[in-house]
């Protein structure tokens, strides 16, 4: 019975593609023809950047039906506009309207390039334009600045740039995350009626309320004091006072506020340099600053001992110690190490405070190259709940499995504990504490040393 049905498969198959190539040979094959582009217009002949606009035309070809009319829009390079409708007969009347893009860099006031493409069911081509059609910059009254976290700042424009628009006795952080409006509603809400900037595909374009925030940074600058964003180029420029070498520290120089997973920090970007001394105020004197960046000099002074550079300091007001980020960090200058059961170094409540992530500086944790394959990091070990994995990035792949490495006795690889997963365990009988650890990439050697702090 089987061998019957597939014969009857078979034969109805054979007579399916006998049919196609019938079918094949005898589509009809018409002359090769010029396609005629009789009349083409655009309304209005001067439309503003994003808005919709019709095409108008008259078309034929006298031989062969035609298959498709095809615009391209030019301004400046910048090609903000592509269509195309289907003309099924020998002649047609053409009434199509679509959309126009607002995109950067698009000169206001200016002649358009507009070029048309007739096709017909042959591949014949016909190529047109169409002249004296101007494009125009929409014009705004004043925009507003969205922070991510719901602040609102009113955008000037500026008499000698009518595309720029600007903010200025601001006093914010040198790294943004924003959105730009063209309207916000009576309890400070973008209203997404209006024009909206935001990052879509890492760039700054128009966007819905799905769009991403923008994220703009100067890591030279002590904070923005002013910001301006300029509509025709779509760039954002931060102003402020630029970052020096810093000498003294205090309190008041970390800026601005942030909470992390439920603990305050107190943030400052500053500039330092390696080796440099630095002074601390009396409410800092007991700080534990990050010592895989810091030496302590005495109980007023630190010495920075990283490579010099723009750096974001976060002082953890509750347990009393100080993070360091430095912009850019990235294998491989550090590892990222994130996981259970450790945390920064700290002399007040010191506690497991990281997770299986990355999303902020308490989840995960540095350990700096001190030498070469060498990486440093003296942080809280919470005994044998120590469970982590180092990461030449901030994102899952790329970790360096304790497997084959030769540990000290706190920690465990995954075979010690007959498992396969690659993370780095704490020994059962491992005592919490503030330790020094050091991997070397090429021996395979991990040592841990007991601090004191």
């Amino acid at each position: 019975m089987k061998s019957i049905i597939k014969s009857i498969g078979l034969g109805c198959l054979s007579t399916l593609l006998l049919a196609s190539c019938i079918e094949e040979d005898e589509r009809k094959v018409y002359p090769q023809s010029t396609p005629v582009i009789e009349e083409a217009s655009i309304d209005p002949q001067s439309f503003i950047y994003g808005d919709s606009i019709t095409l108008s035309a008259i078309v034929n070809d006298a031989k062969t039906p035609l298959s498709t009319l095809k615009i391209k829009m030019v301004v400046n390079d910048v090609l903000f506009a592509e269509s195309e409708v289907r003309v099924p007969n020998n002649q047609a009347k053409i009434q199509h309207k679509f959309a126009t893009q607002h995109l950067p860099l698009q000169t206001d006031n200016s002649e358009v390039d507009i070029f048309l493409t007739l096709i017909n069911v042959e591949g014949d081509k016909t190529q047109g334009t169409i002249e004296n059609v101007k494009g125009i910059s929409r014009k705004y009254e004043k925009l507003y600045l969205v922070l991510d976290n719901g602040e609102v700042y009113p955008l000037n424009n500026t008499t000698e740039k009518p595309f720029v628009f600007e903010a200025n006795d601001l006093d914010l952080k040198n790294n943004l995350r924003y959105r730009i409006a063209e309207k916000i509603t009576a309890d400070n809400q973008i209203d997404f009626s209006g024009d909206v900037w935001g990052s879509k595909q890492n760039h700054i374009q128009l966007v819905d309320e799905f769009g991403d925030y923008i994220t703009t940074s100067n890591p030279m600058l002590l904070s923005t004091e002013g910001i301006s964003f300029d509509t025709y180029s779509f760039t954002t420029t931060l102003q402020g006072l630029i970052l020096e070498g810093l000498e003294n520290l205090d309190i008041s120089q970390f800026k601005s506020s942030a909470n992390y997973d439920g603990e305050n920090f107190k943030e400052g970007s500053f500039y330092l340099e390696k080796n440099k001394e630095i002074q601390l105020s009396n409410e800092l004197q007991n700080t534990v600053f990050n010592p895989d960046y810091f030496e302590r000099v005495s109980d007023s002074s630190i010495k920075y001992i990283a490579e010099s550079g723009p750096t974001t300091l976060s002082y953890a007001t509750d347990h009393d110690y100080v993070v360091v980020t430095q912009d850019k960090a990235e294998y491989p200058n550090v590892l990222f190490v994130c996981g259970v059961g450790i945390g920064y170094a700290s002399k007040v409540k010191p506690e497991a405070t990281t997770g299986w992530g990355f999303d902020n500086i308490r989840r995960f944790l540095y350990f700096r190259k001190i030498a070469a394959d060498t990486y440093q990091g003296t942080i809280f070990l919470d005994g044998e709940s120590v469970n982590f994995k180092p990461f030449e990035n901030t994102g899952w792949g790329n970790e360096k499995k304790s497997t084959g490495f030769s540990m000290p006795d706190i920690l465990k690889t995954d075979a010690d504990l007959g498992k396969d997963d690659g993370n780095w365990y704490g020994a059962p009988d491992a005592t919490p504490g503030v330790y020094k650890i050091t991997i070397n990439l090429e021996s395979k050697v991990v040592t841990a040393d007991k601090v004191n702090l």
